[in-house]
Order: structure tokens, then sequence, then C-alpha cells
């Protein structure tokens, strides 16, 4: 039985966001391990041919209406983010840099809760500091290793990582070989990790 959940997730993305909402429920009913993969949306979509919903006016007119379905539907509030699309490389580094602190959960959430549901530029250096002070983390630290070559070289590898096992957006889930994407989707994961 496959117990390992890996998790293809950037911050910019809504219903990675809704997804993360739900990934505890998962967790706690099939005892999975869940492997955090921080990447790039942006360098995912381009390499598998694949273009943002809102360049297209009606598939993005739809997204918006349809993330407001899914928060009514979790119970999660979420905001359309003023400074959308926000780009992300620093905050994803960041999540690679945290990836075995102990802190990396309540980065996690932060970040997505100020992506959202507060409406902040989580791509903003400044505003990345705050987050990082807010949960206790030394920000300085953090965002120094954000430039460290062996960061930027893992949160490249993972995004090309996702493409060559399948992936063209974010959330992506895989489970042994199978491969789910989206937050709509996490019926078949949790059946995937009980099968």
């Amino acid at each position: 039985m496959p117990t390992r959940l890996e998790y293809f997730f950037d911050y910019v993305s809504p219903f990675s966001y809704l997804a993360d909402s739900q990934l505890a429920g998962v967790i706690e009913r099939t005892g999975a391990e869940i492997v955090y993969r921080p990447v790039l949306l942006g360098g995912v979509m381009k390499a598998a041919g694949n273009s943002p919903p809102f360049t297209v006016p009606n598939k993005g007119a739809y997204t918006i209406k349809d993330t407001q379905r899914w928060s009514a539907r979790y119970g999660v509030p979420m905001n359309m983010n003023p400074h959308f699309p926000v780009n992300t490389v620093l905050p994803m580094r960041a999540a690679i840099v945290l990836l075995d602190d102990p802190k990396f959960m309540d980065f996690h959430r932060a970040v997505f809760a100020g992506m959202w549901r507060d409406g902040l530029n989580v791509g903003d250096e400044a505003v990345l500091r705050e987050i990082l002070g807010k949960i206790g983390c030394d920000a300085e630290a953090v965002i120094q290793r954000c430039g460290d070559p062996a960061i930027k070289d893992a949160l490249k590898a993972n995004t090309a990582e996702a493409v060559e096992r399948g992936a063209f957006g974010a959330p992506t889930f895989i489970v042994g070989d199978e491969l789910f994407f989206g937050n709509d989707r996490l019926d078949f994961v949790e059946a995937a990790l009980q099968s």
C-alpha cells in the first residue's frame, strides 16, 4: 500500500491553497507521509506547454468563481490577491530552505494565508521578512540562504522533476506512480493512499 504522498505546490496557485487546507484530514485518515515539493508553477507550465488560466479571459473569470465555490465548500477564507500574479521565487526558495526545519509548517501556512487570505505580496522581500519574523525565524539567515546556489538548484530540480513525472500545473499529487492534478482530485488521492 502506498503510504507516501508527494505534493508539488506553489504559493501563487489558488488551487494549491485550497488543496492544502484539506491535506491534514487526508493524512489523518490514511496515515500517509506527506512530502512537500516546492516548485515554480510558471516553470512547470512553460515546460509542459500549458497556459495560466488568466491568459484566457473566460477561463480566468471561471477560475475566480470556481475558487469561491471551493472556498465556501471547504469553509476556508479566500480573497483574490490584488498583487496577483505574484512572483513567488523568493518564498518558494525559502520553503526549500525551511523544509527540514520545525518552523516549515508555520511558514507554509503563513505564506498561503498571506497570499490567499490577507492579500499580501508574498514575493516582496520585506513582506517575506515580516512573515518569517512573526513565526520566529531568523529572517536574515533564511533570506541569505535563498541566494545559495544549492537552494536555487533544488527548486529548479523539483520543478523539472514535476514536469518529467507528468505535471502541468499545481497542485500536483503523486502516489506511487500515479499523478493527480487539482484540489478536486483529493478523493482519488485518498483512495490511492488507501488502496
